[in-house]
């Protein structure tokens, strides 16, 4: 298993600086058959779901929420999530205000869950996209009374994995815990579980290897505090914890060859972390420009587009950087301090390995001396800026083609 942990706070609060777009998959540490969805546009929060148990969590939370009966079932698809969501909540002719406030809430949730992990292996799927949101939340804005929630949360996963954890009692265990329940069982504390369930009907919802959330949903209380009167009896070793879903060794095998394959091409990194990887059945575009802007334009079209994206602003460290990874195009700027755009393409055509990869000039002007001087020194084609998001798609797929076709 690839052991590239990552914080999600960390990476969602550079996702949501730099303006991105697509969906930040999630995986818990300690179960590797659930992770998170956070779908970001243009840094902003639109959604966050689970890749699993989706229905479970949503009865939870439509209960928590007072939404009334029970939450409309949802489709075969986990991309309908949000879609099915939304007209649940049209359906109860809610004013457009109390959908907006009640996405919210569903979202922050999710963040809470989120946040609360301090490790975590992470993709970046840029073309997963939630297509029309109605409203979308900046993470200062979910995140600012979310703080002793999350706090809480970080202690209760010292002892449970993931609001997915499947609490067990083994048969052998059930009397033990019986009797340990029983003096406690009319206690304030949780007089409103023993209003729903007589303890011998409690006791068997972890007979039934039932998670987290279907617990709190059938004795209609919060996750927190289940976790909280539960935490000894865990503790002690009267009830196990089980992954939401046990993977076979072929599927874990399969996961994790799929988690490095994704990881070594969408994984976040700074510019002083090790070499990007990338997966082979996708091509990575390295763009150098010691703008920010522009490289914040770059990267969000062509991440679009299906491409990963390598941003080198220092061109004197580019030679060195480039020496890690196979490109399938090069965006050059031409106009960079201490060595510009030029002197770059013409050392990079000295190189056996970069002489036949595809080289563009982007330069903020548009004359004919300039594209004479390009093609000089080697440059395959030239690009004004600011880049037209088409003709800079357009021209990669191109050279993305071209180069497949005389490889």
């Amino acid at each position: 298993m690839n052991n590239n942990f990552q914080n999600p706070l960390q990476v969602l609060n550079e996702k949501s600086q730099e303006g991105w777009s697509g969906c930040i998959e999630i995986e818990e540490l300690k179960d590797a058959s659930v992770s998170w969805h956070v779908y970001l546009l243009e840094g902003k929060i639109q959604y966050i779901n689970s890749t699993v148990g989706q229905q479970i969590r949503l009865d939870y939370l439509w209960q928590r929420f007072k939404l009334g009966s029970k939450c409309p079932q949802l489709e075969d698809k986990e991309a309908s999530e949000y879609i099915c969501l939304c007209e649940a909540l049209s359906d109860k002719q809610l004013s457009d205000i109390d959908i907006k406030k009640l996405l919210f809430r569903f979202t922050r949730e999710g963040l809470v869950n989120v946040l609360s992990i301090e490790q975590a292996t992470i993709q970046l799927i840029p073309t997963r996209r939630i297509k029309k949101a109605i409203v979308s939340f900046s993470l200062t804005q979910l995140g600012a009374k979310l703080e002793v929630k999350i706090k809480h949360w970080q202690q209760i996963r010292k002892y449970i994995d993931s609001p997915f954890c499947r609490l067990y009692l083994e048969q052998k265990n059930a009397l033990n815990f019986y009797k340990v329940w029983k003096p406690q069982y009319n206690s304030p504390e949780i007089a409103a579980i023993a209003e729903v369930h007589k303890l011998s009907s409690f006791v068997s919802l972890f007979v039934a290897k039932s998670c987290l959330y279907e617990i709190a949903l059938k004795a209609n209380v919060d996750t927190c505090l289940i976790t909280k009167i539960l935490k000894q009896s865990i503790v002690d070793g009267l009830i196990d914890l089980l992954p939401f879903k046990e993977l076979s060794p072929e599927e874990l095998q399969r996961k994790h060859q799929s988690q490095e394959n994704l990881l070594a091409a969408n994984q976040v990194k700074s510019p002083s972390n090790s070499p990007l990887e990338v997966n082979p059945n996708s091509s990575l575009i390295v763009c150098v420009d010691d703008s920010k802007t522009v490289q914040k334009q770059v990267r969000m079209t062509l991440e679009a587009g299906g491409y990963h994206v390598l941003s080198i602003t220092d061109p004197t460290s580019a030679l060195k950087k480039l020496s890690q990874h196979q490109p399938a195009v090069i965006y050059l700027d031409i106009n960079m301090p201490d060595l510009n755009g030029y002197d770059l393409c013409t050392l990079l055509r000295k190189s056996q390995k970069f002489k036949d990869i595809p080289i563009v000039m982007l330069t903020g002007r548009d004359g004919m001396i300039d594209r004479v001087r390009a093609k000089i020194v080697g440059a395959t084609d030239y690009l004004t800026k600011p880049c037209d998001p088409n003709k800079l798609i357009a021209l990669t797929k191109a050279l993305e083609k071209s180069q497949v076709a005389i490889q």
